[in-house]
């Protein structure tokens, strides 16, 4: 039971940073191959206050989102206002993710620890937090795709220049949408310090990275829960194929290809995940149960 519940929590935790990558990629059309630097910086500084400080679990958690937030303003005001291209932006969030991996990796201060990393840390993430905070964030990210800003930020990802004639800030949604996805991915960057209780700065690299953005785009790029529903076949596929041993990778890769090649637009695709049906369902048995007493 254990084992299961480790791979639920690791599941909640990618749900927690794949809502946030998904309104990024999915809604504004922007690729990022460095959005684990996010989770370090909000692993690092959660770590760090609730280690050093005393700081509850959860205010822990909002200011590692917050500070991954901030710093995701460096790499967001020079590309986003300078309009680069799609490609050009993902280049530069993966310069700018394994810049911040090497430079955590050469901090020797005490509350970083340098390539030996950051260790003593409590086992504060439950599975019943992490279950709690995976529904919060992906509330909040199907919210925000229904919302307004999800509709300008759709206008933008399909048509730019229309947008930019009837008043619409380009710079603004793109940058808005990519310092929401920083926050949650820092918040889960600090979840999973408080799972594993230690943290080195190589674990936050272009694979881990790469996972979540294979997660959107097998989800559905437009599409909230098909995202989360992808992370969790992606969590849980390697481990139910452990049994397998050398051949666990291959297989893994194998199961991606055949899905991208079968449905190239994702599990979901454009729709979303609802419990409308399941509602209604319930409804008209309700009904049928009621009309046979009378």
């Amino acid at each position: 039971m254990g084992y299961i519940e480790g791979i639920m929590i690791s599941a909640c935790i990618n749900i927690v940073c794949v809502a946030g990558l998904a309104i990024l990629t999915g809604y504004t059309g922007l690729f990022s191959m460095g959005h684990a630097c996010f989770l370090c910086l909000g692993a690092y500084t959660a770590g760090i206050l609730t280690k050093f400080y005393g700081v509850p679990y959860f205010l822990a958690l909002l200011a590692g989102g917050g500070v991954a937030g901030a710093f995701s303003l460096i790499i967001g005001v020079p590309t986003l206002r300078g309009k680069m291209s799609a490609d050009c932006f993902t280049i530069a969030t993966f310069g700018f993710g394994e810049a911040t991996r090497v430079v955590m990796a050469n901090i020797n201060h005490p509350y970083v620890g340098g390539a030996l990393g950051l260790s003593g840390l409590k086992t504060l993430t439950t599975l019943p937090k992490a279950i709690i905070l995976a529904a919060i964030a992906v509330y909040f990210a199907r919210n925000y795709t229904k919302s307004q800003h999800g509709r300008l930020a759709i206008a933008v990802r399909d048509h730019a220049d229309a947008s930019e004639l009837i008043g619409v800030n380009i710079f603004h949604e793109k940058l808005k949408a990519l310092v929401i996805s920083a926050f949650f991915c820092g918040v889960g960057g600090g979840m999973m310090a408080h799972y594993y209780t230690y943290i080195v700065p190589n674990i936050f690299g272009g694979t881990m990275s790469t996972n979540l953005l294979t997660a959107v785009v097998l989800g559905g790029v437009c599409s909230v829960t098909g995202p989360v529903l992808a992370t969790s076949v992606l969590t849980a596929t390697p481990e139910v194929l452990r049994f397998m041993s050398n051949w666990r990778l291959p297989m893994y890769g194998l199961v991606l290809i055949l899905t991208m090649r079968i449905r190239p637009e994702g599990l979901m695709g454009y729709k979303e995940l609802s419990l409308k049906p399941v509602i209604r369902l319930a409804n008209r048995i309700r009904k049928t149960g009621r009309e046979g007493e009378v």
